[in-house]
């Protein structure tokens, strides 16, 4: 048997193999594919279903009842009193911008967001009368460039910054 016929040979017998392995794959998909369809299907799985969600908007809801109002109450205070100092220094510094909203999302721990907007007209690129532009402000902070300060009021050095990005 020369060469030319051994490689033939090789290639009909892998040919094969992989006919077979087609065949398996098919078969095992088209059983997986009847298994999910019948469960799908099966009256149980849907009562199992329903029984999940029930569950889920219970505890939901349960979440929603262990919210302490004094809790909410003192986060809803302390929230818009950031916001109240916080405008007063963007007045005091002469910023066009106020916090203008505050949400308070009701989850544990809440979460604050704060909302910008401009005190003039927001489609005008002019900063108003009086007033001085951010751009302006950021270049005359001390510091500008070199430190950065968390809402908190912590510095952070560049250091700092790099491992918690990590």
């Amino acid at each position: 048997m020369g060469f030319l016929d051994r490689a033939k040979q090789a290639a009909a017998q892998a040919a094969e193999q992989a006919k077979a392995a087609a065949d398996q794959t098919r078969q095992s998909v088209s059983e997986g594919a009847h298994r999910a369809s019948t469960a799908i299907s099966d009256p149980a799985t849907a009562d199992k279903a329903r029984q999940a969600l029930s569950r889920a908007k219970h505890g939901i809801s349960t979440a929603i009842d262990r919210i302490d109002p004094n809790v909410l109450a003192d986060v809803i205070v302390k929230a818009t009193a950031l916001q109240e100092r916080a405008n007063a220094a963007l007045k005091a510094k002469g910023s066009p911008y106020r916090v203008s909203e505050v949400a308070i999302g009701a989850a544990i721990p809440p979460s604050v967001t704060f909302s910008i907007a401009r005190t003039d007209d927001p489609g005008a690129d002019v900063v108003p009368a009086g007033a001085v532009a951010s751009t302006e402000l950021l270049a005359e902070a001390p510091g500008s460039g070199a430190a950065v300060q968390a809402l908190d009021g912590t510095m952070l050095d560049e250091a700092t910054i790099a491992q918690e990005g990590d």
